[in-house]
C-alpha cells in the first residue's frame, strides 16, 4: 500500500499549486487595476454556488490531512480501495494542474472568477485551440482524481455536486460569450469541443444516418 505520508506530501504540493494558480492571476489582474472577480449578475443559481461547492471540497481536503485514517475510511467504497486507482488519481492530478496552467497562461489578463465586468478579449490562442474551457475540465481532472486516492461516498458526493456546478458555470460562461462577441464565438463553438478536442455534430450523425436509411430502401 502507498504509504499515506507520501499521498499527503503529494497533496500538499498539488492544492499548494491549485492555489497559486488561482491567487496570481487574480493579483496580475488586480494590479492592471480590474476587478479579477468579475460580476455573477447573468450567472444561473448553480453557477453562483461554485464557489461554495469548491470551497467544502478544499475543506474536505484539509480535514483529510488532520484526520486521515477516520476521513478516509468513512463509508470507503472498497472497490477503488488498492494501490492501481491512487496511482491513477495522482496522475490525473498532475494532469488537472497542467490543464489549468496552460489555460491560466493563455487567459492572462482576461482571467476573472466571475464574468468580466470591462471590456475583454476572446482566446482561442493556445490551449483554447483543442478546447474550450480548459480550467474547468481541469477542475474535473483534479476532483476525480483525489476520489480515486480517497474513494468513500462522501468524496464522491462533493466531487459530483463540484463537477455539476462547474459544468453549469462552463454553459454560462459560453452564453456570455456568445452574447459579448457574436459570430466570432458561434464561429469558435463550431470548431473547437467544450471539454475534447473534437465536436460531436448531432445535424452531421442524422444526416448520415438518414442516408443510411434511404440507401437501404433503395437497395
Amino acid at each position: 500500500m502507498i504509504d499515506k505520508i507520501f499521498i499527503k506530501i503529494f497533496f500538499i504540493i498539488v492544492i499548494a499549486l491549485f492555489l497559486l494558480g488561482m491567487i496570481v492571476p487574480m493579483v496580475l489582474v488586480n494590479r492592471k487595476g480590474m476587478d479579477p472577480h468579475g460580476t455573477h449578475e447573468e450567472a444561473s443559481l448553480l453557477t453562483r454556488l461554485t464557489s461554495v461547492s469548491i470551497m467544502i471540497w478544499l475543506i474536505y481536503v484539509i480535514l483529510y490531512f488532520i484526520f486521515d485514517d477516520y476521513i478516509k475510511n468513512f463509508l470507503m467504497i472498497e472497490f477503488f480501495f488498492q494501490d492501481l486507482f491512487v496511482i491513477i488519481g495522482m496522475v490525473l492530478l498532475i494532469i488537472s494542474l497542467i490543464f489549468g496552467t496552460l489555460g491560466l497562461i493563455a487567459l492572462g489578463i482576461n482571467f476573472r472568477i466571475e464574468f468580466p465586468k470591462e471590456e475583454t478579449q476572446l482566446i482561442t490562442s493556445g490551449i483554447y485551440t483543442v478546447m474550450r474551457n480548459p480550467i474547468v475540465f481541469g477542475v474535473f481532472l483534479i476532483l476525480i482524481g483525489y476520489f480515486l486516492v480517497i474513494p468513500n461516498f462522501l468524496n464522491l458526493f462533493i466531487a459530483v455536486v463540484n463537477i455539476i456546478t462547474f459544468d453549469s458555470k462552463a454553459r454560462d460562461e459560453e452564453k456570455f460569450l456568445l452574447k459579448t462577441f457574436g459570430k466570432e464565438y458561434e464561429e469558435y463553438k463550431k470548431r473547437v469541443g467544450r471539454y475534447l478536442p473534437f465536436i460531436i455534430r448531432k445535424t452531421e450523425f442524422t444526416k448520415r444516418n438518414l442516408l443510411a436509411i434511404e440507401g437501404k430502401k433503395l437497395k
